[in-house]
């Protein structure tokens, strides 16, 4: 014997198997017509495809009686004997054969007869393989072995597409979520080797580092690390390896590119000689809690009221000058917001609804209120609001200041508190006249913007900050609603001192004295330039996300194409095989060919065409697609002592519109459930009409077993994904659980609805009514007079570098009476166009040295009428968005998708051609 071939366990294994779905009941019926075919090749009675892990074989998907998918050893299996020379094997008596008697003799798999090939991977590793079983001896010829071989071939395909669609979908997704988290933090996420050179840096270090991500690499870390810091950085480190934790935190001041420092706050984590850092930049946390600390003392020891609340609005802190004016104090008012206890009787109450509409629109604002003191006196304050946002645009805390103005304190205290407030706070504030010219500005504003008070003062900011890329139209407009005494917020583009840009959002609000006559403006400046960093990045990354997009379908388009390519010889034939004579044995197996393949197609097209998302409205007739379904599943009925019986009332119109393929789906899926749960008696397939009106005709359909039947408390869950009627209902019969659930979405989507009768030993009966629209008498005279046999004139050229493709449009095309000449190449039809003497050109899209698209433009560029105004119909694979705008942009007429149907074609023929006699 032979050395036993060396199998790579690499490939597909048992846990794998779910990323190509294979555990999935839509699997078994993907596969389910490639066992059918093998059978039907080999001329055995039961095949299947199998999977090996270790030194295990998983036979998984079978057909035919005897067979069933179990689990079994390699040294108990008949793939043990191929051999490094051999990719086929055929034993004709496995009793008798001295490789396979002992296996034989232990009746695991109970056949005399046995053939099998390897089922290899991309990387011709060996994951299964493709067998087939009898219980007398056979013997395949080289042709039989070619087309296994072909159909091995189409298994791989099958596998590795499921595969690599569902892998690239989960790296995908994993990729894009972790680089969205990755840079859309505002922290400073990097990784570092062993010698604290930074080795990838998230896109943080533009802002806080003042270099590229891309510049950084390379550079150690410590470079960026205050030089006052490093050695309390190194001490802390190296303490907590000594004690082996390998984790710390730390503050440390950062010296970006332009030499300004920053407060950072560090978290370290090291794992196999790589330090993993977060920097968060805590720069201004410092600063306001110093502001807040001085402000408290401050707020303490002044006599206007000062309330500090929550982001809610809720207050969380008073001063003793509030209690003083009001009465109340922080228990009073903790957890409250001011509005809610200050007003009374006469107040107005709008102005409490507009300040705190401002306030969700992150506005600042200054109300004067009749308010009551904790002892029902009604006192007038003035209060000016100040919202103080976050890192992220959000609303942290809110800052009030109250002023008693019941005895006319006016003008010079409220400009007094304004100014305090604004001071303390990290957002920029300017005074100015109604004109624009500034009286004072903050702090704040000059580490925003580089210029002091001295420099900008009688002067108008937007003079000094706008430049280049500065919208002047928005500018004006604030402008001349300031002049109006009207309040704006506006987002601009400005420049610093130093020159750097900046985006900045400006909230405007005039303030008119009328005991003085004069009006000032308030402008709350901040600083946005992180949050208009982000929305530019997202938009950049939609457009990448729509390039990947285009990558997908463009995948898609090739992966249809070569599916379909086998697929058009294999419908092609079994239309040409059912139109030819044929001896009355060969009728049925040529007719349920013919059957099967149309019904392949049709599911293909649904996963391959994404254009397609409706039900179907085509003619059916319900009685022979009831007759095709029972005499389809008669090999089935081989391997089970049961009867299978339909019946279709004959009140029922002969022809309906509808959609035959997700009805053949629906039936399909519940009477081989009921097959699979019925061991004696019979399946029954009944049709009866519920009403018919003007326009559509009610059909209800049962299918009746004898089977094991369901409880009744499970009537509504085996509509569920997953789920069957018991816990051994799996281990016993098989299956995934999704049968169903696919089925009652599939009768939903006719509009219809599902139920189930059922008695636990007695069988069960599933009861669906679906609503089809009705066939007119018109279309059935239509369709009538198409049946006529028509003989067309004209002369055609077929091309494409298939010879099989072109050998099957000639075929049909022939049959209706066309002259055809065949072209293998663009230049090969280029020469024979040149004749001039072609009535239309089927052109394939995809050939190799000139497709498709090329040599339909350089016939449309030759300077002739005949050559401008000639049909070219397009044969392709794909129906993407993208091919069909190249079909109509090259100058194609029209397009017919492959695998066709024989009338199909000749209907897309006819369409083009002038004259056409009986």
């Amino acid at each position: 014997m032979e050395d036993s071939i060396y199998i790579n366990h690499s490939g597909l294994t048992i846990n794998t198997m779910v990323e190509h779905d294979l555990y999935l009941k839509s699997s078994d019926d993907d596969f389910l017509q490639i066992l059918k075919l093998t059978a039907f090749i080999t001329n055995c009675k039961s095949v299947a495809i199998t999977f090996i892990e270790d030194d295990r074989q998983f036979i998984r998907y079978v057909f035919g009686p005897k067979l069933k998918p179990i689990e079994i050893s390699l040294k108990d299996s008949y793939f043990q004997f191929f051999s490094n020379e051999c990719d086929f094997i055929e034993i004709l008596d496995l009793s008798l054969d001295p490789r396979s008697s002992s296996i034989y003799q232990k009746e695991i798999l109970p056949f005399r007869y046995y053939n099998g090939l390897p089922i290899y991977n991309q990387n011709h590793q060996i994951i299964g393989s493709l067998c087939a079983f009898d219980d007398t001896s056979q013997q395949v010829d080289p042709n039989q072995i070619l087309a296994l071989k072909s159909i091995v071939e189409q298994i791989a395909k099958v596998l590795s597409l499921r595969k690599v669609i569902i892998q690239n979908s989960v790296n995908e997704k994993k990729e894009e979520e972790f680089e969205t988290l990755f840079n859309s933090s505002s922290d400073l996420i990097c990784i570092l080797n062993d010698r604290l050179e930074i080795i990838t840096v998230n896109h943080s270090a533009n802002s806080i580092l003042g270099y590229s991500p891309q510049d950084c690499i390379g550079i150690n870390i410590s470079n960026f690390i205050h030089h006052q810091d490093r050695n309390y950085v190194l001490e802390v480190a190296s303490k907590s390896l000594i004690n082996k934790v390998k984790s710390f935190e730390i503050e440390t001041r950062l010296i970006s590119k332009d030499k300004s420092i920053k407060w950072m706050g560090w978290n370290a984590v090291t794992k196999d000689r790589k330090w993993f850092i977060i920097g968060r930049d805590i720069t201004k946390t410092k600063e306001v809690l110093k502001n807040l600390n001085q402000l408290s003392t401050v707020a303490s020891k002044i006599n206007n009221g000062v309330v500090i609340s929550d982001a809610s609005s809720n207050v969380i802190w008073v001063n003793n000058a509030f209690t003083n004016i009001t009465g109340y104090d922080i228990s009073d008012l903790k957890n409250h917001k001011l509005g809610d206890i200050i007003v009374g009787q006469d107040s107005d109450v709008d102005i409490v609804h507009n300040a705190r509409k401002a306030t969700e629109e992150k506005k600042s604002f200054a109300v004067e209120l009749l308010a009551y003191t904790k002892n029902g006196v009604p006192i007038w304050l003035s209060i000016f609001n100040t919202i103080i946002l976050d890192d992220d645009g959000k609303i942290e805390s809110l800052i009030e200041i109250i002023v008693d103005i019941t005895e006319r304190k006016k003008s010079e205290e409220e400009l007094e508190l304004l100014s305090l407030v604004a001071s303390k706070t990290n957002i920029g504030v300017s005074i100015c006249d109604k004109t624009g010219k500034v009286s004072w500005i903050n702090d704040a504003l000059v580490k925003i913007l580089g210029y002091t008070l001295n420099e900008v003062k009688d002067k108008r900011i937007g003079d000094f900050v706008k430049g280049a890329d500065t919208d002047l139209e928005v500018l004006k407009n604030a402008r001349q609603a300031a002049l109006k005494l009207q309040p704006y917020n506006i987002e601009l583009k400005v420049y610093r001192k130093d020159g750097s840009e900046a985006w900045l959002a400006i909230s405007n609000t005039p303030i008119y004295n009328d005991r003085i006559n004069k009006a000032q403006q308030v402008e709350i400046i901040a600083d946005i330039s992180k949050k208009k960093e982000v929305e530019f990045n997202l938009v950049a990354a939609k457009e990448q996300a729509l390039q990947l997009s285009k990558a997908k379908e463009m995948f898609l388009s090739v992966m249809s194409h070569e599916i379909r390519t086998p697929l058009n010889a294999i419908i092609g034939l079994s239309n040409i095989l059912f139109d030819e004579e044929k001896l009355p044995a060969q009728e049925q197996t040529i007719n349920l060919l013919k059957f099967s393949s149309d019904n392949l197609l049709a599911l293909i097209n649904d996963i391959l065409d994404f254009s397609k998302i409706e039900v179907e409205n085509k003619r059916l007739n319900l009685n022979h697609l009831i007759r095709d379904i029972a005499d389809s599943l008669a090999f089935k009925l081989i391997e089970k002592n049961i009867e299978l019986k339909y019946k279709v009332s004959a009140q029922i119109p002969e022809l309906v519109r509808g959609d035959k393929t997700r009805l053949y789906q629906i039936l399909i899926n519940l009477i081989n459930n009921a097959i699979k749960f019925t061991d004696e008696g019979y399946v029954e397939i009944v049709v009866d009409l519920v009403k018919k009106d003007q326009d559509y005709t009610f059909v209800q359909f049962k299918i009746i077993d004898t089977g094991i039947g369901i409880p009744e408390d499970k009537f509504d869950s085996i509509f569920e994904s997953f789920t069957q009627a018991s816990t051994n209902t799996s281990r016993k019969y098989g299956g995934s659980g999704l049968g169903l659930t696919i089925t009652k979405k599939l009768i939903e989507l006719y509009h219809g609805d599902i139920k189930v009768e059922s008695k636990m030993g007695k069988g069960s009966s599933f009861i669906f009514n679906i609503r089809f629209n009705n066939f007119i008498d018109l279309e059935l005279a239509k369709n009538d007079l198409q049946k006529e046999e028509y003989t067309f004139q004209g002369k055609i050229l077929v091309v494409d570098d298939n010879e099989i493709n072109r050998m099957l449009a000639k075929r049909v095309l022939n049959k209706y009476g066309f002259e055809v000449v065949e072209a293998g190449s663009g230049f090969e039809a280029l020469e024979l166009l040149k004749r001039k003497d072609f009535d239309l050109v089927l052109m394939d899209v995809h050939m190799p040295e000139i497709n498709g698209y090329e040599t339909t433009l350089k016939i449309r560029d030759i300077n002739d009428e005949y050559f401008k105004n000639l049909p070219i119909i397009a044969l392709t694979a794909s129906i993407l968005k993208e091919d069909m705008s190249e079909i109509y942009k090259c100058g194609m007429t029209d397009y017919h998708v492959k695998p066709f149907k024989p009338e199909e074609l000749l209907q897309k023929v006819s369409k083009h051609l002038k004259t056409i006699n009986l």
